[in-house]
């Protein structure tokens, strides 16, 4: 996990403004690759799901105030679902 600017993360994410945004990379059977942003609260997360422009190439979910954009090309989308459930389930 490494903290970047928000200048690094999609249009529609950096015109929330985000407190703080990572990238991260999850090394695994298929690594899996995202951003993850901090918003003030969970209503500007929400508001992040449903300006983000979804493709089959991007698994977008939040949390509370926590919102997270996968990069998942190329990986099937049933272990795309069960990391997101076990993200979701170990966020406060």
């Amino acid at each position: 996990m490494e903290e970047v600017t928000a200048a690094e993360a999609p249009e529609s994410v950096r015109s929330l403004n985000p407190n703080k945004v990572w990238r991260v990379t999850y090394k695994g059977p298929r690594d899996i690759t995202g951003i993850w942003v901090l918003y003030p609260n969970e209503t500007v997360a929400f508001e992040a799901i449903q300006k983000i422009n979804k493709s089959m190439a991007i698994r977008p979910f939040y949390r509370g105030a926590f919102f997270v954009v996968l990069d998942a090309t190329g990986v099937p989308a049933q272990a795309l679902g069960d990391f997101q459930e076990g993200v979701t389930k170990a966020l406060p």
